[in-house]
């Protein structure tokens, strides 16, 4: 069957050409069309321009003046518009696919991060059980520590009683019980105040090395702060510049230290100062109770005593810590408190703490704590990583997934 309309009259479209709708009466045909050809009649307008418009003008005419061929025309321009409003639906469904899409992964990505900020906070609540852990631990030790100090305090005295009983005077001198005072943060603060007159090296010292220094000489130390001195130019008549100041807060337990580094800087003739002209003082202005029974205590271990606790002296007994305790520096064997020029060993006194009793330090405790964590945040990227790769690929396959179904939808509307 041979087509409604030739090549040319397919490629033009009628309505378009005469400015003219599909309810236009053959009255408005013909006049639309006599309005046309005036303006572009060859006779009125020679140029090659004019005379193409004319010829399609006139297709035009010829098109809608036969009823076959308008009805033809009328029927595609139909279904152009259906197909037109059906790929507008289309698109329209398309964009909501796409939008919704765009959501979800917005959920997951909040859903994400709150899974993430979960993880942190629960590793940070493990962290610090561990934390709590290792303190009750280490607590529990240090009661069953001062339990059997208790437990030896309470022998000695015993034996010290029978021996009375088997013949020693009541002239003898009276056994002394040393029972250890409370002792503050504010009884184990010194304050050294170095002179202004001090070495270079002392000039460029600041707090966390002068810590290392007074660490490494007298045991743990919770605080060091060193300050300057005011920066003012010196006034006639007034007094010279003043030196450094540093406060230095010991380690609760840590009393022997703190009692060595009073006795070694209380006195120049010591020797064992940090640098000659440094005056120590305490941050409450007064020596505290505890120095007193400190000092008995010292002497008490410094007494001629024998393997039984017998002073020969005076035929006192007294309990001795030599016969428990194998604590030595680095210099002499006996239990005096530290005074050497290196902090080694813990003072003798029985509530020092025993830095050197098997065991984790607390440096490989908080070594193997950050070595956990820095474990668990590795493990928590690669999760995320994997995490990450798979959603992205679901996306891709999910964006595919819906572009073969709309190609799919398009291939049927045009069959």
């Amino acid at each position: 069957m041979a087509p409604i309309l030739t090549e040319e009259e397919a490629a033009l479209d009628p309505y378009g050409l005469l400015e003219l709708d599909k309810e236009a009466t053959e009255k408005d045909i013909q006049r639309s069309y006599r309005k046309k050809s005036l303006k572009c009649h060859p006779d009125r307008n020679p140029t090659p321009e004019a005379a193409i418009q004319f010829r399609q003008i006139s297709v035009a005419l010829e098109i809608l003046l036969n009823p076959n061929k308008r009805s033809y025309i009328d029927n595609k321009l139909e279904s152009d518009r259906i197909k037109k409003e059906r790929y507008a639906q289309s698109d329209k469904k398309r964009k909501e696919m796409i939008d919704a899409l765009q959501a979800r992964e917005e959920e997951a990505k909040k859903a994400k991060i709150q899974q993430a900020e979960k993880r942190k906070q629960q590793a940070e609540e493990e962290s610090i059980k561990d934390a709590g852990k290792r303190m009750l631990e280490e607590a529990q030790k240090r009661a069953a520590a001062v339990a059997a100090a208790s437990t030896k305090k309470s022998t000695n005295a015993s034996l010290n009683a029978d021996i009375r009983t088997n013949g020693y005077t009541s002239s003898d001198t009276p056994l002394v019980v040393h029972k250890q005072p409370e002792i503050t943060p504010e009884d184990l603060t010194l304050i050294l105040i170095f002179p202004s007159s001090s070495s270079s090296s002392s000039s460029a010292i600041s707090s966390s090395s002068l810590q290392t220094i007074l660490e490494s000489k007298y045991g743990p130390i919770s605080h060091c702060v060193l300050t300057e001195p005011p920066s003012l130019p010196p006034l006639e008549g007034k007094k010279k510049k003043k030196g450094k100041k540093a406060v230095i807060e010991f380690e609760k337990g840590n009393w022997g230290g703190c009692w060595s580094c009073w006795k070694d800087h209380s006195t120049d003739s010591s020797g064992k100062a940090l640098e000659k002209g440094i005056k120590v003082k305490w941050v409450k202005g007064e020596v505290p109770n505890w120095i007193e029974w400190a000092d008995n205590y010292q002497q008490r271990n410094n007494g001629n005593v024998d393997s039984n606790g017998l002073n020969q002296s005076n035929g006192t007994f007294l309990p001795s810590t030599t016969a428990t305790t194998t604590t030595t520096t680095t210099t002499t064997t006996n239990t005096n408190l530290p005074s050497t020029s290196t902090f080694t060993v813990p003072p003798s006194f029985e509530s020092a703490p025993d830095f050197n009793a098997g065991g984790l330090t607390m440096s490989e405790l908080l070594s193997s704590h950050n070595k956990r964590k820095q474990d668990t945040l590795n493990e928590k990227k690669r999760n995320d990583e994997f995490e990450s790769m798979t959603l992205l690929r679901m996306r891709q396959l999910e964006r595919e997934r819906l572009e073969a179904k709309i190609r799919e939808e398009e291939r049927e509307e045009e069959d």
